[in-house]
Formats: C-alpha cells, sequence, structure tokens
C-alpha cells in the first residue's frame, strides 16, 4: 500500500462518516417528527384547562404521541449511534428552554385574563418547539462533527 492509497481510503472513511453525521442530524429535525412533537407539547399544556376525566384523557394521549413519535423515531433511523454528552446536554438545555417559554405564555396569558391560557400557551410552545428544531439544526450538527464518535 503507498502512502496515496492510504490517504485515499482515510479520506473515504472521512467522506462517509461526515455522510453519517448528516444523515444522523437530517433524521433528528425532519419535520414529521417535529410535528408530532410541537402537537405533544400542546396537548401536554392544553390539557391543564380541561377538567376531568378529559384531562387525563389527553395527558395519556399526548404522552402516547410521544412516546410512540420516540419509537418510530428511533426504530426508522437511518444511523443509529450513541448521542455524545454535549448533545445530551445540548437537548436538555433546548427542553428547558421550550419549558420555560411554556411557563412564560401561561403566566403572559394570565396576567392578560385570556380564556384558556393552558391552550394559548401550549400553541406558543409548540410553536417554539418548531422553531428551535430548525433553528438548532446547524448548532446539533457542529456538535456532532465537534464529537470524536460517529
Amino acid at each position: 500500500m503507498t502512502s496515496y492509497d492510504a490517504r485515499t481510503a482515510l479520506d473515504a472513511i472521512h467522506h462517509h462518516q461526515e455522510q453519517t453525521r448528516d444523515a444522523y442530524v437530517r433524521h433528528g429535525s425532519s419535520l414529521p417528527y417535529m410535528l408530532v412533537t410541537a402537537l405533544s407539547v400542546f396537548g401536554f399544556s392544553a390539557a391543564a384547562d380541561l377538567q376531568n376525566p378529559w384531562r387525563a384523557l389527553t395527558l395519556l394521549a399526548a404522552g402516547g404521541l410521544m412516546a410512540g413519535t420516540l419509537f418510530v423515531h428511533q426504530r426508522r433511523a437511518p444511523v443509529r449511534r450513541k448521542p455524545s454528552g454535549a448533545e445530551w446536554a445540548f437537548s436538555l438545555w433546548l427542553g428547558g428552554v421550550v419549558i420555560v417559554i411554556l411557563v412564560a405564555a401561561v403566566i403572559g396569558a394570565r396576567l392578560l385574563k385570556l380564556p384558556e391560557p393552558g391552550v394559548i400557551a401550549g400553541a406558543v410552545a409548540a410553536v417554539a418547539t418548531l422553531v428551535a428544531g430548525y433553528a438548532t439544526r446547524p448548532i446539533v450538527k457542529a456538535i456532532t462533527r465537534q464529537d470524536g464518535h460517529v
């Protein structure tokens, strides 16, 4: 094997790693999963304004929708890889930001004495979920590039 052959093989490995990372990020921020996640966030928030038994049914439906989405998302993933610590930390931070937006929207809706503040806050949080998913895609891509494993 010559040095040229070794360099070509190494370049091919790096190219395949980059393709794997791109597929991982693309699947993680695909529109169908983002929409269902936003719908689940809306369902969890809107349930606060409902009376029992509708509240319980809405929470079960939203929880089932979220669990089903996570299951299908993992099963249909074109690339299987273990998320790094930085990816977990960023995901938790992003979830915290959406929760802060949700709480702020609930407080704002209650201060403005709007009807059904949970529904309004849920809509705001669902839109924030969609925006965050697309706005942070370059950051997630950079985190996966920075990470050493594929």
